[in-house]
């Protein structure tokens, strides 16, 4: 078993940095879309039915 290299080590650092920025944005663009669903249903019930429909969960965006 060989240790890894310094290179290596730097790939992993910034794919892991990488994910997290897409983490981050992902959570952004899903809590704007709840945002506008909120604004355009015309009810609580509708406004779950649409959020289900884009597979958000309320709880995921706090």
């Amino acid at each position: 078993m060989t240790l890894a290299s310094t290179g290596d080590v730097d790939q992993a650092v910034a794919f892991a940095d990488v994910r997290a920025a897409e983490k981050a944005a992902e959570l952004e663009r899903n809590v704007l879309a709840a945002k506008t669903v909120a604004v355009y249903a015309q009810d609580a019930a509708e406004c779950v039915d649409l959020l289900a429909m884009l597979g958000l969960d309320l709880a995921d965006l706090k």
